[in-house]
């Protein structure tokens, strides 16, 4: 099955990623770069467009073989959400015979958030999510697609997606996820993995956070 299958991934690679919490997310070496950046108003064509295409560069950058098959991991939390967009669009996104294939299923997830017991204990809350992963070539994902919709839906543009979307390799451990308009991350193991892309967009880190990822890049 596609979980499992995942999960013992991400024991093998990532040991702390747990499909059921997903703020555990990520990898032992993390960058985070800067998409739609300061200087663009937010609710522009102008920030959509500069954050899809960089997005995309990084995507490109991260997941260069178009041959591989990749996970795709999918949070789909449920009730309307504040940006009134439909989760349609992103399932049709890949091939239709491919998607009737993922593992879809509602389950009980642990979020980021915490409430207090009656003894006054922190515990973390639960929600309902639909789970959806697959695994297909990088090729037959529309990913320009996908990542403009991430960045048009806080922006208020139609297509959206509010979905909560992640990728990845386990030919080459690497990981992608972009959160919004505002930025994404690129992942792995180890820095070498991903050295690369942290030489050629250097420029795009969030500067807030570069002495963070520096660290990690010291030979």
């Amino acid at each position: 099955m596609l979980r499992q299958e995942l999960q013992t991934y991400f024991d093998r690679v990532y040991p702390f990623s747990k499909i059921d919490t997903e703020h555990t997310l990520g990898g032992q070496v993390h960058i985070r770069f800067e998409l739609g950046g300061e200087e663009l108003e937010n609710g522009t064509e102008e920030r959509v467009k500069q954050s899809t295409d960089r997005a995309l560069t990084i995507f490109n950058e991260t997941f260069t073989d178009p041959t591989h098959e990749i996970f795709i991991l999918i949070y789909e939390y449920q009730g309307e959400n504040i940006f009134n967009a439909t989760n349609n669009y992103l399932h049709k996104q890949f091939p239709d015979d491919r998607f009737t294939k993922f593992y879809i299923q509602l389950e009980t997830v642990n979020t980021r958030y915490f409430t207090t017991d009656e003894n006054g204990n922190d515990v973390l809350e639960k929600d309902e999510v639909r789970i959806i992963i697959g695994k297909l070539s990088v090729k037959d994902i529309n990913v320009k697609n996908i990542l403009n919709g991430i960045a048009n839906t806080e922006m208020g543009f139609d297509p959206g997606i509010d979905q909560r979307i992640f990728f990845f390799d386990p030919t080459t451990d690497k990981a992608f996820q972009m959160y919004d308009d505002r930025g994404c991350y690129v992942w792995s193991d180890k820095a070498d993995k991903i050295r690369d892309i942290y030489i050629k967009r250097s420029d795009w880190i969030v500067e807030y956070h570069r002495p963070e990822i520096e660290e990690y890049f010291k030979l």
